[in-house]
């Protein structure tokens, strides 16, 4: 019960950190807005490595990093135009092209949500991540002109990542090696 608990606040704290560590990059000195290191998949990605233990509350916390940061990455496809700060930075390089630094964000937001949508282990993980999902959305919207977009946005991430991942049902485990399924 207490992990239960546990696990809940640890989704909600970790899609609120999802949500909002993308814009770390304007409080630090050395990144500019966009930076690949904040807006690439790299913070999803050492969630998803922590996450993959048995750990109920830790395989959460994952899922909620995944899910805030898909949302976060799905606004940030439509900007009010795709110049300046809209567009991905590069470190030592410089900025990306608008059609690259899109494609960069499409493919942050798909794996962000094939990582979360790998961590589901039953039906409660499939509805917590649900939840993350339309928490992290729901805090998002209010500083956004953009909604139908980035729902869509979301909305077909999630089908396309759970139709590649095939996320576990209850009871069953996928093995590391192989990526059968076992019952």
């Amino acid at each position: 019960m207490i992990w239960q608990a546990l696990s809940l606040v640890a989704l909600a704290i970790a899609a609120y950190i999802g949500l909002k560590f993308p814009d770390v990059d304007q409080r630090i000195g050395f990144l500019l807005h966009r930076s690949i290191i904040t807006h690439g998949p790299l913070l999803p990605l050492l969630a998803f490595v922590i996450a993959e233990a048995d750990n109920p509350a830790r395989r959460r916390f994952g899922i909620g990093i995944c899910a805030g940061f898909a949302v976060h990455m799905a606004f940030d496809l439509f900007p009010l135009a795709w110049q300046g700060y809209a567009l991905i930075s590069v470190p030592i390089y410089g900025w990306l092209p608008p059609v690259v630094s899109w494609i960069c964000l499409a493919a942050t937001t798909l794996i962000c949500m094939g990582l979360g949508a790998k961590l589901i282990q039953g039906l409660a993980d499939g509805l917590l991540l649900l939840i993350a999902l339309a928490g992290a959305f729901a805090v998002a919207v209010g500083n956004e002109r953009e909604f139908w977009w980035p729902t869509a946005v979301i909305l077909a991430a999630l089908v396309i990542a759970c139709w590649i991942v095939k996320p576990t049902r209850q009871g069953n485990r996928q093995d590391s090696q192989t990526g059968k399924i076992l019952r």
